[in-house]
């Protein structure tokens, strides 16, 4: 009815978040763009929730080939990434949302965390879930954990090379993020004799 009405009077009666996003799934059913641009600027306009946000990153992947549609879903990234960026304060919340949401807050480059170690301490925890969920495949889940445990377990200098050969491959599984503290940087020398040199940031 509300998509009817918006195809004769250009006006939306639903003003709720949940009432406006069933409209827009009416309108993609229905291929109405211009609801559909309609309904997404007004529910990045509307106050955003956990659960508002987790339910437009869910749209199904035909929607988001609409760039306003599109424009939705980051703002839902964006919304979950900032609500939960101190994420040491969030953990049991964060291994709540599914899979699809925590990956949006591991990977957000916004996390207040003093270095990757935090974030590799908090997704060991969770690790079994992506191991476990159907949203993988059970052997490409397990290949990918069993490569981020190596990757963690490798020297620093061997790290650096690691990320340094994804970033060019354009893989970025491995490249370091942004952090609030910058985390202390260690090197070692076996020559002229075995000696390590620290270096702390001190910005």
């Amino acid at each position: 009815m509300d998509l009817l009405k918006f195809i004769y009077s250009n006006v939306l009666s639903a003003t709720t978040p949940t009432g406006v996003f069933d409209v827009l799934m009416a309108a993609d059913k229905f291929e109405v763009a211009s609801c559909m641009r309609y309904c997404s600027l007004l529910l990045q306009n509307l106050l955003m929730t956990t659960e508002s946000a987790l339910l437009y990153l869910d749209l199904p992947s035909n929607k988001l080939m609409a760039d306003d549609v599109q424009l939705l879903t980051n703002a839902a990234k964006k919304f979950l990434a900032a609500h939960f960026m101190d994420i040491t304060n969030f953990q049991e919340e964060v291994f709540s949302l599914p899979l699809l949401g925590i990956e949006v807050v591991l990977s957000s480059d916004d996390l207040q965390v003093a270095s990757e170690d935090a974030v590799y301490d908090i997704a060991l925890k969770n690790l079994r879930k992506v191991i476990m969920c159907n949203d993988f495949d059970p052997e490409l889940a397990s290949k990918l954990v069993i490569e981020a445990l190596f990757y963690k377990e490798e020297a620093p200098n061997w790290q650096r090379s690691i990320a340094a050969e994804a970033e060019n491959a354009l893989h970025h599984c491995y490249v370091q993020r942004a952090y609030k503290y910058r985390p202390v940087k260690a090197l070692h020398f076996e020559m002229p004799r075995q000696q390590c040199i620290i270096y702390l940031d001190l910005k």
